[in-house]
């Protein structure tokens, strides 16, 4: 038994020995190959300690790697370039200036390898003239209608009708060359740069402004999606006047207040915008000017080029919107 037990012990002697010189070794050849020992033999950098460094260091990783490659990069040596030095130790103008030269350059070809992807420009509303609206669709309900039949715009694309609400916009609702389509049917077809929408008065009476601000929002993403290069302008449901307000149990300017700041959650300032027509002169004191409506909800004929300047007013020009 005691002879067993000192074989075990000699075998794991000459185990240990053996494991020693081999990590020695291999300290001994990462110290001049990775971390460029000036003497390899010096207690501070023992070849056993740099064997155990270049573990923690995964060094074998890369010799590993460098045998199916046609190089090997001595990537600590890269990296220590990439330091800055200990700012401690005194260093001439010159040498100071070629170091933080050295670091630039690394930075820069780092900058290269790793691409960022930019963040969309934020953009401000700005003027523009009436050939804005040329590639522009708008769509909503009666309102919008009298956009199309009095504010004079051309060439622009029309998808409206008397009492559409945001729940019919997958509906076959619309007349479009002839047919009787959905917007979302039509905008699956055609692209536009410029889409404007506004609905949300006839909704007043159905359900709560936060069931009315999801739908609300899903069309716009379903838009956002069908139309990727679109401007999506997001029109505030324009208010009634006071009296009309003031009698109504769901149309009231609360009611459409509240559903407007929802949903001009929605823009981004980046591709979705939101234009509050309340801030047009067509209203005051928060409430659509008596003189200027007929029936206390709609504008009269003559009011109409107002709402198109005050969208000419409110315009967003992009390197894109330039070229067109």
């Amino acid at each position: 038994m005691k002879e067993i037990n000192n074989k075990k012990y000699f075998t794991l002697l000459i185990l240990l020995v053996v494991s020693s010189i081999l990590f020695s070794i291999l300290g001994y050849y990462w110290n001049i190959r990775y971390y460029h020992s000036e003497n390899v033999y010096s207690i501070s950098t023992p070849p056993l300690s740099t064997a155990m460094r270049g573990i923690h260091d995964k060094l074998y990783m890369t010799d590993l790697l460098s045998f199916h490659s046609d190089y090997a990069v001595d990537n600590l040596s890269v990296l220590s370039a990439a330091v800055p030095p200990d700012l401690s130790t005194e260093m001439s103008p010159e040498a100071t200036q070629k170091t933080y030269e050295g670091i630039l350059s690394s930075l820069s070809a780092v900058e290269q390898v790793v691409s960022i992807p930019e963040e969309p420009e934020v953009y401000e509303f700005t003027a523009a003239t009436d050939d804005y609206f040329a590639d522009a669709c708008f769509i909503g309900d009666s309102r919008t209608v009298g956009i199309s039949q009095y504010a004079d715009i051309e060439n622009a694309t029309f998808l409206c009708k008397t009492s559409l609400t945001i729940y019919d916009y997958e509906k076959p609702k619309i007349t479009y060359e002839g047919s009787k389509v959905s917007i979302h049917d039509v905008l699956s077809e055609k692209q536009f740069a410029k889409i404007y929408l506004m609905v949300g008065i006839n909704e007043c009476g159905t359900g709560t402004p936060e069931s009315f601000y999801e739908r609300y929002r899903d069309v716009v993403m379903d838009i956002r999606g069908l139309q990727p290069q679109a401007l999506i302008f997001i029109q505030g449901n324009l208010f009634v006047t006071q009296k009309k307000s003031d009698d109504g149990d769901s149309i009231t300017n609360e009611n459409i207040a509240a559903r407007n700041d929802l949903i001009a959650t929605l823009a981004n300032q980046k591709d979705i915008f939101y234009i509050n027509i309340n801030e047009s002169s067509l209203c005051e004191d928060g409430a659509l000017v008596s003189d200027y409506t007929w029936d206390q909800v709609h504008i009269k004929a003559q009011y109409y080029p107002i709402w198109k300047d005050f969208l000419l007013q409110h315009a967003i020009i992009t390197d894109q919107t330039a070229l067109e």
